[in-house]
Formats: C-alpha cells, structure tokens, sequence
C-alpha cells in the first residue's frame, strides 16, 4: 500500500514504523490504566513493561533474522537495527520479552501472574495496530485470490508484496482478530476467577487466531518443520498448548485453594 508515507529530503517516514510506534504508544497507555485499576506499583510496572517492549522488539528482530538470514546475510550488521523498515516476528518477541517480564517482575517484586494479565490486552490493542504497518509495508502478505471480494492489489514500487496480483489481506485479518481478542479480554477481566486468566486466554486466542490465518498467507516464513507445518504455525500451536495446561492449572491450583480455606 504505502510504505513510505512522507519523504522530506533525508527524512523519511515509513508507514510500518509509525504504525509499530503509535501501537507500542497505545499498548503503553492501556497498560497504565489496567495497573492504575489493579493497585501495582506505577512506576515499577512502566519500567518492567519499557524493558520488556525493548527486549521483545530486539527478540522479534533475531527471530526475522533467524529466518531471513540467507536474503540478509550480505547487509552491513547496523541493518539489525532498522525496525522501522519491517521484519519482526512475534514470536521471537514472546522468546525474549516474557522471560525479560519473569526476571524483573521478580526484581521489582512483582506479583507475575497480575503483571501478564495487565499486559494481555495492551501486548493485543498494540499488535492490533502494528499489524496495519505489515499492510502498508505489504510484508506478512497473503496467498493469491484472484477475484476474491476483500482482495487487495499491492502497486507501490518498494512493497515487499507482489505486485499487481490480488492477495488476502492477512494483515488486515490479523489486526482484526486481535481487535477482537482485545474486546474479548476487556469483557473477561472484570469475570476472571485467577490471575493469570487473563494472559493465558490471550495466548490461546493468539495462538488459534494465527493458526487459522496462517493458511492464507503466502510470504516466506521459513522452512517447513513437519510436512507442510511453517516454524510460525507450529509455534502457534506450542503456545496454544501451553496456554491451555497453564489455564487448568492455575483454574485446579485455585479450586484447591478455595477447598483449604
């Protein structure tokens, strides 16, 4: 679409960076009033959650790195360093930026499970955002649909999509999902029956989200790890496992507690 969205002599403004940058901005904000609602110590939170979006963004960039490395290989090493061009993979941001959350919410002393579910939906309304950047820079791409109703034709010279050729919007699907997983955790928070509830319900919504989506997309993510499986899609479903022994082991975990008291 637009990946470039303004050029002023040396300045440019590209459309994936901005996009990136007003979604972490937002997800910041939402989280300041999710730890404002919870009681946590304020500043404690921002420093762990500024930390944490750091980490995971130079995780998100190893990740791409990882799996782009042959098409990248011969770039100068500051390269790693232009997030704002494109090329983060999420997952790789949850590698780094969650263990990164566990060491210093142990620091900070922290109740982990309340800091991941006041995270939760400021990590979804922030991906939802930055996954419009993905559109404008036309990276995570869909597959051809030739005629399809919501299809979209990439024409600007520095896309990283085809051009010329009518593809599913993936990222749109993405960022719409996400929205719906964002709404989906607000309604849940004020019902929730554990800590932790929350971020976990994320994860497996994610998860099956990115599953689904992933059949229609038609950019390279690497070598298939099982028969036609991508590293992205297996992951997805890693952390959809995960999700899902950790919500019934926090949901037994606090039925004990009940019983004891």
């Amino acid at each position: 679409m637009r990946p470039i969205l303004l050029q002023l002599g040396p300045i440019t403004l590209y459309g994936y960076g901005l996009m990136v940058a007003l979604g972490t901005a937002v997800a910041m904000w939402v989280g300041v009033r999710f730890v404002r609602r919870d009681g946590l110590d304020l500043d404690a939170c921002v420093n762990v959650g500024v930390a944490t979006a750091l980490a995971g963004l130079l995780g998100a960039r190893a990740f791409y790195y990882l799996i782009e490395w042959e098409s990248l290989s011969h770039l100068p090493w500051y390269y790693f360093f232009f997030f704002w061009e494109g090329g983060l993979v999420f997952y790789g941001c949850l590698a780094v930026g969650l263990p990164t959350a566990i060491v210093l919410a142990r620091h900070y002393h922290l109740p982990l499970p309340r800091l991941l579910d006041i995270g939760a939906p400021a990590l979804a309304i922030g991906q939802a955002i930055g996954r419009v950047g993905c559109f404008l820079a036309g990276c995570c791409h869909g597959l051809p649909w030739p005629g399809g109703a919501c299809a979209v034709v990439f024409t600007d010279p520095h896309s990283l999509a085809p051009r010329g050729v009518e593809l599913h919007p993936t990222q749109l699907y993405t960022s719409a999902a996400l929205l719906l997983i964002f709404g989906a955790l607000i309604w849940l928070w004020p019902r929730r029956r554990f800590y932790g509830q929350i971020f976990f319900s994320y994860a497996v919504l994610h998860a099956v989200a990115r599953i689904i989506i992933e059949q229609f997309r038609g950019d390279f993510r690497g070598e298939p790890i099982c028969g036609a499986v991508t590293p992205t899609a297996f992951f997805a479903g890693c952390l959809a496992l995960a999700g899902v022994v950790a919500l019934i082991w926090l949901w037994r975990k606090q039925g004990r507690h009940r019983s004891e008291q």
